[in-house]
């Protein structure tokens, strides 16, 4: 319906910020519009990109009404507090993002950490859908998690339930392997021959080729994604841990070591995300839609 109102999801991660129009049954209305962000991307940067982003996106709307917008972030959230432990951030941490967001909206606002609006996202509308009990992964600059329990995403006592990222591994935390970054330091310590801009793109397609040292690194990064998985059902036996993010793209390079480790927790479904790098946006939005 042409007067119904719809509702603005907004996902800011360590490279875009993106934000996109939903119906209350979580279907795109608009295309997900992008900018980039990155470590010197500060409060002014935010107002100026959710201000260009609603404008790209206000003609497909075609006047419809907006009822409320939410806002995923990584790092710590809750309500009334500053923004706290945004590594790839680092101008946003200790920020009231909350009122730099309802500065420039024209809505009601409601924020959460990337991680809960993807879990949630995925387990209404994409792969974890009818289970009551999901765990969200996401892989890329860093990695996150996603906790719901008995359909209700799980925050924690202080808004840290899911901040798997600093879970201490060989010394470092988690994130300091299972990221972008993490792949590209393992291929380098496997022997990968070093280029200018080496990223973990180029790691996936020099594994693709036969790159031994890419294999390995890959072969790494999923004994620690196994080594995240079945901490989780260890501690929170979810039906469901769907796995999404940029580095998820590289299911075929890691799947087969995660598949045949996870064959001993075979209650737990480890699923791959469903909608892809809309996940993020539809999961805010979905923080107001019943």
């Amino acid at each position: 319906m042409q007067d119904a109102p719809c509702f603005l999801g907004v996902d800011l991660g360590g490279t875009q910020l993106r934000m996109a129009a939903v119906d209350r049954e979580g279907r795109l209305l608009t295309e997900v519009a992008s900018a980039p962000t990155g470590r010197d991307f500060g409060p002014v940067d935010l107002q100026s990109g959710l201000r260009a982003l609603a404008d790209r996106l206000r003609p497909a709307l075609n006047g419809r009404p907006v009822s409320a917008l939410g806002f995923g972030t990584a790092g710590v959230v809750g309500e009334g507090l500053p923004l706290t432990q945004s590594e790839n951030l680092p101008l946003l941490n200790n920020v009231d993002v909350a009122s730099l967001v309802r500065g420039v909206a024209a809505c009601p606002v409601r924020l959460e950490n990337d991680a809960r609006c993807f879990t949630l996202a995925e387990a209404r509308y994409g792969a974890g859908r009818g289970a009551q009990d999901v765990c969200g992964i996401t892989l890329g600059t860093g990695v996150g998690c996603g906790v719901m329990t008995g359909g209700r995403l799980h925050r924690g006592h202080n808004f840290q339930a899911g901040e798997v990222w600093r879970i201490p591994v060989r010394g470092r935390y988690l994130e300091h392997f299972l990221s972008g970054a993490g792949v590209v330091r393992s291929y380098q310590e496997a022997g990968g021959a070093p280029s200018p801009g080496l990223d973990a793109a180029e790691v996936v397609a020099r594994a693709r080729a036969g790159d031994a040292a890419a294999v390995e690194a890959w072969r790494t990064f999923a004994q620690d994604l196994t080594f995240l998985c079945e901490t989780i059902v260890c501690l929170l036996d979810p039906a469901v841990i769907v796995i999404g993010g940029s580095l998820s793209q590289a299911g075929d390079l890691y799947r087969p070591h995660l598949e045949a480790r996870m064959a001993s927790h075979p209650t737990t479904r480890i699923a791959d995300c469903e909608l892809g790098t809309a996940a993020g946006v539809i999961g805010a939005a979905a923080l107001n839609i019943d």
